[in-house]
């Protein structure tokens, strides 16, 4: 009696570890949707039509280590920012200062890289430091960007400050071209690249700030706390193994 009440015990500790252990491989396994927007160098769509950019290259090596597959698929950022919102997408490698985002994600706190922002001009302008610095100026500005939170202070009829809205870099810079803004808020590494399509004569910035980039994961996402700090967590073990190239 006794052996068949061990031999019973012993079963059920064998199942219930190999329901656990099922359940583990189910949740490590699981695809989740990554989106990302037309930034290169940072993320962008080749002339393949496949995802490209560092941050793509490092989500390919991040994912699997943290026991995940993942699609990748290209967005605008108003509507990568409502997807994720919205349970559409899981994650999102960007700024966490969209206020879309505000107790609707789990944001991250380990930061991935930095986004240069940069005030560019043709003229004899003052130089932009702080927000403030804007009012009463005419400024172009990329469609959907947050700016760290400055597209709050743009939009306030209160400030006085003009701004025209351009849909790509190379359009933003052929409005500065043109004279249509004192200024033009851009990000330093994709304006880079704008500017082998669209030269501008006398073209002067000043750097505003550095701008970290989180993971962002969608509060709709099952479990989405735990995958947030596994991402973190091999996103720290492959950067500081010098696996992660920019």
């Amino acid at each position: 009696m006794m052996k068949r009440y061990c031999l019973y015990t012993i079963l059920t500790v064998l199942v219930a570890h190999l329901f656990l252990f099922l359940n583990y491989a189910n949740a490590t396994t699981s695809s989740l949707k990554y989106a990302y927007i037309e930034f290169p160098p940072f993320t962008y769509t080749d002339t393949n039509k496949q995802p490209s950019g560092f941050l793509v290259d490092w989500a390919s090596k991040i994912f699997p280590k943290a026991g995940y597959k993942f699609t990748s698929e290209s967005l605008p950022v108003l509507r990568l920012a409502g997807y994720i919102v919205d349970g559409k997408v899981d994650i999102w490698m960007g700024l966490k200062t969209l206020p879309q985002f505000k107790n609707t994600t789990y944001k991250g706190t380990v930061k991935i890289t930095d986004l240069i922002l940069r005030a560019y001009t043709t003229k004899k302008n003052k130089k932009i430091i702080k927000k403030e610095d804007l009012k009463g100026t005419s400024v172009i500005i990329l469609r959907g960007y947050s700016y760290g939170g400055w597209i709050n202070y743009i939009k306030n009829p209160k400030n006085s400050v003009d701004y025209l809205k351009a849909n790509k870099h190379t359009s933003a810079l052929k409005m500065l071209r043109a004279g249509r803004g004192d200024y033009l808020l851009d990000y330093k590494a994709p304006c880079n690249i704008a500017q082998k399509k669209v030269t501008i004569k006398n073209l002067k910035h000043n750097d505003i700030s550095s701008l970290p980039i989180y993971f962002i994961v969608s509060g709709k996402l099952k479990n989405g706390g735990d995958v947030l700090k596994n991402l973190e967590r091999e996103f720290e073990k492959l950067k500081n193994s010098g696996k992660l190239k920019y």
